[in-house]
C-alpha cells in the first residue's frame, strides 16, 4: 500500500525503527547480560581465591596445632577429649575436618554435643556438652541412663558428688534390643514415659522426689513408686504431674495418722485415694 492511498483510508503509515534505535536496544540487551555474567565471575574469583588461601594456609608450618582449648568438662578431662579426636599436637589446623572430629567425640558415652572450630594460628577450641544420669536402671546390671534414655556407666565417676548418685533405680523395663551396652539409647515406651514424669517431679519438688528409691511402670500409662525408710509404694498416673504430688502431700500426714503402717498408696481412682495398710488390708 502506498503512502498516498494509507492517508485516503485514514490510516497512519508503519514506523520505521532507525539505525539508532536498533543501536541502542542492541547496548541495552548487553548490559544486561552483563549485569547477570558479573555476579557469576565474582564468586567463581572468591571462590578460586578461598581455595588458593586454603591450601596456602594447609602448606604454612604457622599452623600446627599446639594445643586444644576445651570448655563445658565436668567429668571427662582434656586427656579423654583429645584421645577420643584422632588429631595430634603439629596437625595442621586447617587440614583437620571440625565435622569429623565432632562426631568422633559424641562418640564418647558421656558427649552429647560437641562443636569444634580453628583459633588461628595454632588452636582448635572445643566446647562440650556432657550428659547427665537422671536415674539408675536395672536391665540385666545397673546402667546409668539421662533423659534421652542414653545409657550410661553404671559406676560412679571420680568428679560426680553424693547428690549426682543419690538417684532412683528404675525397674520393670524390658528392653527389645538384643545388645546393650554404654552409649545406645533404649528403646521402649514405658522407659519414655518414666523419664519424662520424674523430669517434672524433679522440676516441681526436688525435695519429695529425694524420697524415690525405686520407679516402675505399671500398665495402662501409670507409674509405682519406692518411698525410702519405710518401703512405703505411691501409684499414680504419669500424667497432671504437679496436681498429683501436690495432692500427695497433702494427704501424707493425714494417711500415717489414720493408717500408720501403710503398705501403699494409690492415687490412680478418681475422687478418691486407696490405702492399703501393712496390717489391716485396705483402706479408702
Amino acid at each position: 500500500m502506498s503512502l498516498k492511498t494509507a492517508k485516503k483510508s485514514g490510516k497512519r503509515p508503519m514506523a520505521v525503527p532507525t539505525t539508532s534505535k536498533k543501536t541502542g536496544m542492541l547496548q541495552k540487551i548487553r548490559l544486561r547480560r552483563l549485569l547477570y555474567v558479573l555476579p557469576v565471575l565474582l564468586i567463581i574469583g572468591l571462590v578460586f581465591a578461598g581455595v588458593q588461601i586454603s591450601q596456602l594456609f594447609a602448606a604454612s608450618s604457622s599452623f600446627k596445632l599446639k594445643a586444644m582449648e576445651v570448655q563445658g568438662l565436668r567429668l571427662l578431662d582434656g586427656q579423654d577429649i583429645l584421645e577420643a579426636s584422632g588429631l595430634q599436637v603439629g596437625d595442621n589446623i586447617f587440614d583437620v575436618d571440625l565435622e569429623t572430629v565432632g562426631s568422633r567425640l559424641e562418640e564418647l558415652p558421656w558427649v552429647k554435643q560437641a562443636l569444634v572450630v580453628r583459633k588461628p594460628p595454632d588452636r582448635l577450641i572445643v566446647s562440650i556438652v556432657e550428659r547427665r544420669r537422671l536415674a539408675w536402671i536395672e536391665l540385666g546390671q545397673i546402667y546409668g541412663i539421662d533423659r534421652d534414655g542414653v545409657l550410661l556407666p553404671g559406676r560412679g565417676e571420680a568428679m560426680e558428688s553424693y547428690r549426682d548418685l543419690d538417684l532412683p533405680v528404675v525397674r520393670g523395663v524390658k528392653s527389645v534390643q538384643d545388645s546393650l551396652d554404654v552409649g545406645i539409647v533404649v528403646v521402649d515406651s514405658a522407659l519414655v514415659q518414666v523419664l519424662d514424669w520424674w523430669q517434672q517431679a524433679n522440676a516441681f519438688d526436688a525435695e519429695f522426689c529425694m524420697n524415690v528409691s525405686e520407679i516402675q511402670p505399671l500398665e495402662d500409662g501409670c507409674i509405682n513408686l519406692r518411698l525410702v525408710g519405710d518401703g512405703v509404694e505411691v501409684r499414680l498416673p504419669v500424667d497432671r504431674v504437679t496436681e498429683r504430688l501436690s495432692v500427695l502431700k497433702k494427704l501424707m500426714g493425714r494417711i500415717y495418722r489414720e493408717c500408720p503402717e501403710p503398705a501403699y498408696i494409690d492415687l490412680r481412682f478418681a475422687g478418691q485415694v486407696v490405702v492399703g495398710s501393712k496390717n489391716a488390708g485396705r483402706r479408702s
